[in-house]
């Protein structure tokens, strides 16, 4: 079934017609479509075993090529912590008002559209 296939010959003679033909024809091509997804998912599963050899390689690759771990900061200088504006519930409901009467105006020419909201 799987061996050389003479492609020159008719798979349906329609002068001749017959159902075993059909079946014939049918067998032929789920034997052809079979074989062709096989070989798709067998270079996929090559591809992948490629890509999962090149990962343990090449994953620390900078790391491995200066022969010790990169040097972290040392834990007794205090990072800079950003002083943070929170914001109000009165100044909340402000923004997201003023949002809504901005989306219900957009039918009026507006240029610019509300996105999202972010708390902070």
């Amino acid at each position: 079934m799987f061996g050389i296939t003479d492609y020159s010959k008719v798979i349906v003679d329609w002068a001749n017609f017959d159902a075993s033909q059909v079946t014939s024809a049918l067998v032929f091509g789920g034997s052809i479509l079979l074989i062709g997804m096989l070989t798709v998912f067998a270079v996929l599963c090559l591809l992948w075993l490629c890509l999962a050899v090149f990962k343990l390689f090449f994953h620390d690759l900078p790391g491995k090529r200066s022969g010790k771990a990169p040097v972290k900061e040392a834990a007794s200088t205090p990072a800079k912590q950003e002083v943070t504006r929170v914001a109000t519930d009165a100044e909340i409901v402000a923004v997201l008002a003023a949002a809504v009467a901005m989306a219900e105006s957009e039918s009026y020419g507006a240029k610019f559209k509300v996105v999202s909201f972010k708390r902070i």
